[in-house]
């Protein structure tokens, strides 16, 4: 026996390792999309609109799909439908490097995000099977890893893009076929033993929700809110989360049980996941222009200005997992990450044109710390408390809130500061009397400066008025935004907190325990119940060199609030 432990240790070790290589497809596609798809657009003869469409539609697949393939996954088997997924996302990235023409393109870009949708929402399912006992490990395990090697991808994919727009492209199908072959040896299967109808109505219906809704989304900044392009696809998507929710609480065999937000733990996670990821979008995106903007930081200097974000989210994730593994209320863990995210959020509205980078540093790390903290914290539920039978459905959703949410935050927060900075802009103009020939002279010079232009056509020292006070509306603008964000997220932490008090009471009176749900939201070990479908009845399956959790495994020691 004592000869057998090492075995299972290292067999444990290497399956985690190969489902956080799998997840990575997630973290460095954006990057070399966002790298590459500016070079691409012009050797493709790209339009406006084009380009647009270009830099979104991976995203749009992947949401659009991320149930669909976690659904797939529970009935056929979540290794089998991942290793699929492996296949397809390097299929997508040789197409998208290949491309002659910007069809091929966007069809190349659309096929990777269906591949990455399948190896990364079912990659973190397949975490139950390889680690019952201990979910917040695992969790905790795959996301300092994926987010560790984002920041090797990151570095890598800019060097092989500077060869070249394609070679941008590369990476992932790389990355794919590495990951691959890990996942190939010693991960096991596991899949729903009974299941009903393949629900192809609630899955088309979520589809469409989440194209319309991240699409409209992303329309914001450019066309307005009250614009069509904002309006009609929002409301679409709007109705068509409203059908995907009736019609998931009424079937016998939903894709997607609902009724499992009964429980307070999930509902208040998903609150959790709103805020954090919400933080994320509005602190990577708005520093980027800030730094830009005002403190005329190069595009490299500015990935390594917040690196050491990405570093505290390693250690945010480990440091969780372990406080989680140990018993600690996840209600503390959530209660503490919240109020840091929003503290950080308040110390950046009293930035200021002189702020030293210290100032943004230590925000950034305490902020990456407490973003982990939640989003462990959360994931560890997302994968324990499912039935067993719909743990990729489940598990996949994760992703799909985080997509929603990032959406949104990127959405307001370019509103918000934009807003207010044309808004000062204005005052300033109108304050200083400028007359509307002149203003668009120094727009013009605002615009030539910041892209780091000639400014030998203008007066020093009118440069030097006009951009100071640019900066000061612009700084302004950006305090406001996180000022903001942080009674934004002081909402979610509100709503989630009630929920995590919820589960408080029922565990006092035993109404809530640890452990997996039944599909209609009640704990199994209290209704001596089965696992997966509308009934309850279904079991899940797993084979392989590493022991699978089921029927009654996945219950979390970190589970108790």
């Amino acid at each position: 026996m004592a000869t057998q432990a090492p075995a299972r240790a290292k067999g444990t070790t290497a399956a985690l390792i190969a489902l956080t290589a799998a997840s990575c497809l997630q973290v460095v596609d954006p990057t070399a999309n966002s790298i590459a798809v500016v070079d691409a657009a012009v050797d493709l003869e790209m339009d406006g609109a084009q380009r647009a469409f270009a830099s979104s539609v991976g995203t749009l697949a992947l949401a659009a799909f991320i149930l669909t393939t976690g659904s797939l996954g529970d009935r056929l088997g979540r290794r089998r439908v991942m290793l699929a997924g492996l296949v397809v996302a390097a299929a997508g990235g040789v197409v998208t490097a290949l491309a002659p023409i910007t069809p091929i393109f966007m069809l190349g870009r659309a096929i990777t995000g269906i591949g990455i949708a399948a190896a990364f929402g079912l990659s973190f399912a397949l975490l139950r099977t390889v680690l019952p006992d201990n979910i917040p490990k695992a969790v905790a395990f795959w996301l300092a890893g994926q987010t560790a090697a984002a920041l090797v991808l990151g570095i890598l994919v800019g060097w092989m893009a500077g060869f070249g727009w394609r070679f941008g492209y590369v990476l992932m199908p790389i990355v794919a076929v590495i990951a691959f072959l890990m996942c190939m040896r010693g991960l096991p299967e596991a899949k729903a033993e009974t299941v009903g109808p393949f629900d192809y109505v609630g899955l088309g219906a979520i589809a469409v929700a989440m194209i319309g809704i991240i699409y409209g989304l992303s329309n914001a900044a450019s066309y307005g809110w009250t614009s069509a392009q904002v309006l009609v696809p929002v409301l679409v998507g709007l109705v068509a989360m409203a059908v995907f929710i009736w019609w998931e609480a009424r079937i016998e065999f939903p894709a997607f049980p609902v009724k499992l937000f009964r429980d307070p733990e999930l509902a208040g996670s998903v609150a959790t996941g709103f805020s954090f990821n919400m933080w994320q979008a509005v602190v990577t995106i708005m520093l980027s222009m800030l730094w830009q903007y005002v403190y005329l930081y190069e595009s490299l200097t500015v990935s390594l200005a917040l690196m050491p974000m990405s570093l505290a989210m390693v250690f945010g994730a480990t440091v969780a997992g372990r406080l989680l593994a140990r018993g600690v209320p996840a209600s503390a863990n959530l209660l503490v990450g919240h109020a840091v995210l929003i503290g950080t959020l308040v110390l950046f509205g009293f930035t200021t044109t002189g702020s030293p980078y210290w100032f943004f540093l230590i925000l950034t790390l305490a902020g990456g710390f407490a973003r982990m903290l939640n989003e462990t914290t959360m994931g560890q539920f997302f994968v324990g408390k499912p039935p067993a039978s719909l743990t990729g459905a489940m598990a996949s959703s994760k992703t799909a809130i985080g997509q929603l949410s990032f959406a949104l935050g990127t959405a307001l927060a370019t509103t918000f500061v934009f807003g207010q900075y044309g808004r000062g802009i204005a005052q300033a103009f109108q304050d200083a009397n400028v007359q509307p020939e002149q203003q668009g002279t120094y727009t013009g010079m605002i615009t030539q400066y910041i892209s780091g232009g000639d400014m030998s056509q203008y007066d020093a020292d009118e440069v030097e008025t006009v951009i100071g006070r640019a900066s000061e509306i612009f700084v302004d603008a950006f305090d406001g935004t996180m000022l903001i964000f942080a009674a934004i997220l002081a909402v979610f932490a509100v709503i989630s907190t009630l929920f995590f008090i919820k589960a408080n009471r029922m565990r006092a009176a035993g109404t809530l325990v640890a452990g997996p749900l039944t599909a209609d939201g009640r704990p199994q070990a209290l209704v001596g119940g089965g696992t997966g479908t509308g009934t309850g009845t279904g079991t899940d399956t797993g084979t392989g060199s590493v022991p699978d959790d089921e029927p009654g495994g996945g219950a979390e020691p970190s589970a108790r609030p």
